[in-house]
């Protein structure tokens, strides 16, 4: 079995099922909320960069139910999640699956296959935080 790896964060995104990409707009912005997000880029699946220096990068991904993003890893970082919004099944390598919902924080050390699904009504948002330009490692 062959491996990619990816950092284009715009290819990446695409590839996941995610058709818009803001890369720049709201990129370190003082303050971002998810309604005015809502507002301006619609209920459909679209991901922003929230946040981008020398030590991480910040990006607020919403999906729609069956979209998520596809097993990978990171060989370079650990991945932090944030679910703002909706229910999401999270397979983590040697954890499983889980259910996460609003409020609810996941940590994917570094080098851990894992691989996140919306599973509810409607779109789910989550704020995701590793390090910039993150390598994501996919089986080919």
């Amino acid at each position: 079995m062959t491996r990619k790896s990816d950092s284009n964060l715009n290819r990446v995104l695409e590839e996941d099922g995610v058709p818009f990409s803001e890369l720049q707009k709201y990129e370190n912005c003082t303050t971002v909320n998810l309604e005015e997000l809502r507002e301006d880029l619609g209920m459909g699946s679209w991901a922003v960069r929230i946040a981008y220096n020398d030590l991480f990068g910040g990006v607020v991904i919403q999906q729609q139910p069956g979209e998520g993003n596809r097993k990978h890893y990171h060989h370079d970082a650990d991945e932090n999640w944030v679910i703002l919004d909706g229910t999401w099944e999270w397979w983590i390598e040697g954890v499983g699956s889980r259910i996460v919902e609003k409020n609810d924080i996941i940590v994917v050390p570094c080098g851990v296959w894992h691989k996140i699904t919306c599973v509810g009504d409607g779109p789910g948002v989550r704020y995701a935080i590793t390090r910039p330009d993150v390598d994501h490692v996919y089986e080919d």
